[in-house]
């Protein structure tokens, strides 16, 4: 409902007493009442002839002298067109009431007395002998005066037709619109009555038609489907220019008459039965026509895959039944594993939101009108040419003027924000595809987006999808129904509250709506604990929600790893996507493998589509950043084609976060309110986001394009998704148990080969800043001669691992660590014997690179100095000790000698003697 008018309610209630006034003392009118001659002074402009009744000595009408002066005064003016005039001011009063805008005043009140005018000159042309009050005739001295003007240069026909135009042209100037809209609701009521006469007169002859006469045979080629028959109406009479989304849904859910062509389920039998026994009834006749006639079929199309036609042995037609029953068994057999599961019904989701219509529509004419208004002020020449409303948004189309940008245009958001009254306004300029421009307006009223409402809206759409996702309505209103294997990933951005968590729900209850386990498994990556928690009952999923951060960048790890996997199988079965392996069964697959035959059990015979969400993108790049980008790259890079998807959700749309490789990667993208324009630009590539209104508001970037969908996200309660939940958890869960087993590497963070993994200097930076007692990026920078990136780097790993303390402003860090807390940890993390820590001393003492090189040369590996080496007999270990101090020495003599070291033997010397002893 629109805002409380006070002032107007208060006009309307005064209009009504009186127009309630008017009628009382016209139905209580007594021509013999005695009252005061007030139409005397009128008898200069029009001499009329007045009727003479007897005076009674007092007043009968019910409202008094006043009343009886009142209705004498207009029958004399206006005849019986006065009761015309009051039922006018009735109407006045009801639009009044119900909000309706009134604009151009004087031109309303002009159509109006122009109608009054046509009317009285009808009544009196029509019925000139009938007199209602003291004047002679049917239309008082108004319709008297007209119709001597008229019948004297028109004659009472032509002065008629013009009092006929007098009255529908005032009503229209008075009215507008709403006469054609009365019109038009007339002939479309009367039309629909016909045809369901006709209906049920064509179904009334049909039952009762004879049935002992032979009857002619009438051969149905095809038969209309009813959807193209109603959609062929719908746009035959949608002719508004203002269209508003729901309305026709909401009268499409009441209608429950059986369709024309909407049969029980046994018609199709009993008509072709009569059908077939008319042939046999008429075909001497036909015989003389032609010589052969094909069988006379009745086809309705919903029922053509009902009956079955026997196939001769060998034809092409067996070897296809024969590759489709294939399927079909290979599809029972991996059913079996989820035999008792039911796809959830519609029937546990909230119906659609019921609003006013009528009153949004007038809204809308408004804002439309304050539109042109305001680009008037601004000296831009605009008219709003078309309107397309949804749930929460209208965009009015405008044109403008031959000569004005669209820079100018643009400019003027917050100003037109300002004028309707909004919170923001967003220009899309131009609409893609049109030469207009579109101007997004919140409107006052806005609408939830419930999922079965697109789910009905979506017209079977998702039947043809893979995996369909009913993500809302756009700003026209229509279903926004994508299939998340054609985008193939999608990143969802937005700040808290504004909607990105219901979205994730929104995608997870489409699948579960959609698709079976058999079909779509899931892997769930929720770092916050509570947000898919619900979920961990479903027989979808692979694994339990994960939670732990390094779990989860294992997961992702596997998921790198089954990628590779299916693809080495598609490519040794020779076929380019998962839809393909899945459809050839498993004889095929076995023909197709040949030799690898005998590995037919590890080779599955169906592979589902795997679908991995997780919720928060940024506590996972702050656990485990480098690895886990790597395997999002390579994930969304490849994974397409096998059948593998990710969903990605984050409240921090950061360069950080969203890396490059990442955004690059992810070309579908859906942008909820964010907190400034920069973040929408990392999400979308360009502004926008930091206007949405949020609670569902939302921007789609469609893969492949630039174009930017604006549109309303579907709106999930809790209590709804607790009944789909538990509808699809009633059969037991079948997790992956190579995933369930899944280890986590647990290596410790000061670990050599895990620092190695860092940074190769990273050790060696360590030690530099040990050595030194303070931890500074120019003393790495100098020690090591790296940069200043790669030194802040070693730095901030340092201060993860407690090495060192936190930044303290320009002064250098301190150092938590001594040397010999150091060496111990080392030690302890090598956990390496007393003889190969004096080995490791002896050769460390020597810090050269050269010598590094000839190690490297010489295949010495701390393989060699494994624990299962030092279990082997004594004389395995003498021969291999033996063999390992000749190579050694020989290469330290001959690097030291090149370099110029005079003691290079006496050092070989006493390195011998170590190894002796």
């Amino acid at each position: 409902m629109s805002e409380r008018n006070l002032k107007q309610d208060l006009i309307a209630l005064a209009i009504g007493a009186f127009v309630v006034f008017l009628a009382t003392a016209l139905l209580t009118y007594h021509a013999n009442d005695k009252v005061e001659p007030l139409i005397t002074p009128l008898n200069r402009l029009y001499q009329a002839d007045v009727v003479q009744y007897p005076q009674s000595t007092f007043v009968q009408n019910m409202c008094g002298p006043l009343g009886a002066t009142t209705a004498d005064l207009l029958f004399s003016l206006f005849g019986f067109g006065a009761c015309y005039l009051v039922g006018s001011l009735g109407l006045l009063v009801v639009a009044l009431l119900r909000r309706v805008e009134v604009n151009s005043p004087v031109i309303r009140i002009g159509g109006w007395a122009v109608s009054c005018v046509g009317v009285c000159t009808c009544l009196a042309l029509t019925m000139p002998l009938v007199t209602p009050g003291p004047v002679y005739g049917s239309g008082g001295m108004l319709g008297g005066m007209t119709q001597a003007a008229l019948t004297e240069s028109f004659a009472t026909t032509g002065g008629l037709i013009i009092g006929l135009s007098m009255v529908f042209g005032g009503i229209m100037l008075a009215t507008d619109y709403m006469l054609i809209g009365i019109t038009t609701t007339a002939l479309k009521f009367i039309g629909t009555m016909f045809n369901v006469l006709f209906v049920s007169t064509t179904q009334f002859l049909w039952q009762n038609r004879p049935t002992g006469l032979p009857r002619r045979t009438v051969k149905v080629l095809d038969v209309i489907d009813v959807d193209d028959l109603t959609a062929f109406e719908s746009a035959a009479t949608d002719t508004l220019s203002v269209r508003i989304s729901g309305r026709d849904e909401i009268v499409a859910e009441d209608d429950t008459e059986m369709d024309a062509f909407d049969h029980p389920d046994d018609m199709d039998e009993v008509l072709e039965a009569d059908l077939v026994e008319e042939e046999a009834e008429v075909a001497p006749r036909r015989k003389r026509q032609r010589k052969k006639l094909p069988r006379p079929h009745f086809r309705i199309r919903r029922k053509q895959s009902q009956k079955q036609t026997p196939v001769a042995a060998g034809s092409p037609e067996e070897s296809e039944r024969a590759r489709l029953m294939s399927s079909l068994e290979k599809a029972s057999v991996s059913e079996e594993k989820f035999a008792g599961y039911e796809m959830p019904s519609e029937q546990l989701l909230d119906t659609r939101v019921v609003i006013d219509y009528d009153a949004q529509e007038k809204q809308i004419r408004k804002n439309a009108k304050m539109l042109e208004k305001t680009f008037d002020e601004f000296g831009f020449d605009v008219k709003v040419v078309d309107v397309e409303t949804g749930p929460v948004i209208a965009q009015y189309e405008v044109a403008l003027a031959a000569g004005l940008r669209l820079s100018k245009i643009s400019s003027l958001a917050d100003d037109l924000a300002i004028a309707l009254r909004v919170p923001s306004v967003r220009i899309v300029a131009p609409i893609p595809g049109k030469n207009t421009v579109g101007i997004e307006v919140p409107n006052a009223e806005q609408q939830l987006v419930r999922m079965r409402e697109v789910i009905e809206d979506a017209n079977g759409k998702s039947a043809k999808m893979n995996i369909p996702i009913f993500l809302g309505k756009d700003v026209a209103g229509n279903s926004l129904t994508v299939d998340l294997t054609k985008m193939p990933h999608l990143l969802i951005a937005g700040r808290t509250g504004s909607g990105k968590s219901v979205c994730l729900h929104t995608i997870v209850a489409s699948i579960l709506m959609a698709r079976k386990p058999d079909d779509v498994r899931l892997l769930m990556i929720d770092p916050k604990m509570v947000e898919l928690s619900i979920y961990s009952q479903l027989p979808h999923l692979m694994h339990p929600v994960v939670t732990d951060m390094k779990k989860a960048e294992a997961i992702l790890a596997w998921a790198v790893e089954k990628m590779e996997e299916r693809y080495r199988l598609l490519a040794q079965t020779k076929v380019r996507h998962i839809t393909s392996f899945n459809e050839l069964g498993e004889e095929e697959i076995r023909k197709r493998l040949g030799p690898k035959i005998a590995q037919m059990d590890e080779v599955p015979t169906h592979m589902p589509f795997i679908v991995i969400v997780a919720d928060e993108l940024a506590d996972l790049m702050m656990t485990a950043g480098k690895d886990v980008e790597q395997h999002i790259i390579r994930l969304a890079q490849k994974s397409r084609a096998v059948g593998i998807h990710l969903i990605l959700a984050t409240q921090k749309p950061t360069v950080d976060v969203i890396t490059g490789l990442i955004k690059s990667n992810l070309p579908a993208r859906l942008a909820f309110q964010v907190a400034s324009r920069m973040d929408s630009r990392v999400v979308l590539d360009e502004g926008g986001a930091e206007k949405l209104l949020g609670n569902g508001d939302m921007l789609f970037l469609w893969p492949g394009t630039s174009t930017v969908i604006r549109g309303q996200g579907t709106f999930l309660a809790d209590d709804e998704i607790q009944s789909l939940v538990d509808q699809c958890s009633q059969v037991e869960q079948d997790f992956e148990h190579e995933l369930v087993n899944l280890e986590v590497d647990q290596e410790n963070d000061l670990d050599p080969q895990a620092l190695r993994k860092r940074d190769e200097l990273y050790e060696s930076a360590i030690e530099v800043v040990l050595r030194e007692g303070r931890g500074s990026c120019s003393l790495l920078q100098r020690a090591l001669g790296i940069g200043y990136g790669r030194a802040a780097r070693l730095v901030d790993y340092m201060a993860e691992d407690g090495i060192v303390g936190e930044h303290n402003g320009s002064s250098a860090r301190e150092v938590l660590l001594t040397m010999e807390e150091w060496d111990a940890m080392q030690n302890a993390s090598e956990g390496m014997s007393d003889e190969e820590m004096e080995d490791a001393e002896l050769i460390g003492e020597y810090d050269s690179e050269k010598i590094d090189e000839d190690f490297d040369e010489a295949e010495w590996d701390d393989d060699d100095l494994a624990d299962d080496d030092w279990e082997e007999t004594e004389e395995d270990d003498d021969n291999e000790w033996e063999e390992e101090e000749e190579t050694v020495s020989t290469s330290l003599q001959s690097s030291l000698v090149a370099n110029g070291d005079d003691d290079a033997e006496d050092w070989a010397d006493e390195l011998d003697s170590e190894y002796d002893e």
